[in-house]
């Protein structure tokens, strides 16, 4: 796949998984790695699948660093998904990422002593809202939100995944 060859070790696709679904990963994952170069070098290795059945539209397993898709789905829903989990994939390889959460809950207007995997709801947990963001940060806002993101926490993401923190809290 052209453009995909300098990332494509560090991810595995499943056999089950079809040729179509396939593009979409490689391509998905390009564009998310691309939207945080500074981040590139401690993102672990993942395996994406496909599964034609699970309960939510995608998972990810951090002690396999397994994303599982639910398929069929259009493209942008998959898409959605998969940036949601590689986002979650980051929060578990990366060490550098514990660096913003505090930035991120404080962008969010959540209080200071907010867990960052516990909340609510899923909606107000601040590791989904912060996948949520990853989210729009490589593939822009989402016509329909389901979680409130602040504009300027998806500005300290795109800093962040360039490397300057600095200029984004």
């Amino acid at each position: 796949m052209p453009g995909s060859t300098a990332r494509v070790s560090d991810l595995t696709i499943t056999g089950g998984s079809p040729d179509d679904l396939r593009a979409l990963i490689v391509e998905t994952w390009d564009r998310f790695v691309e939207a945080f170069p500074a981040r590139r070098t401690c993102l672990a290795p993942i395996t994406v699948e496909g599964a034609w059945e699970l309960d939510d539209r995608a998972s990810y397993d951090p002690a396999r660093r397994l994303v599982t898709v639910r398929i069929p789905g259009t493209a942008p829903n998959l898409r959605d998904s998969l940036v949601h989990e590689f986002a979650h994939h980051m929060e578990f390889t990366c060490p550098e990422q514990h660096d913003v959460r505090v930035p991120f809950v404080a962008a969010q207007a959540l209080p200071p002593s907010a867990t960052w995997f516990e909340g609510v709801s899923w909606e107000t947990t601040p590791s989904e809202q912060f996948a949520e963001a990853v989210v729009q940060v490589v593939l822009g806002p989402p016509a329909h939100p389901s979680v409130l993101i602040h504009p300027r926490s998806v500005a300290l993401l795109r800093v962040w995944g360039r490397g300057d923190l600095r200029h984004g809290s």
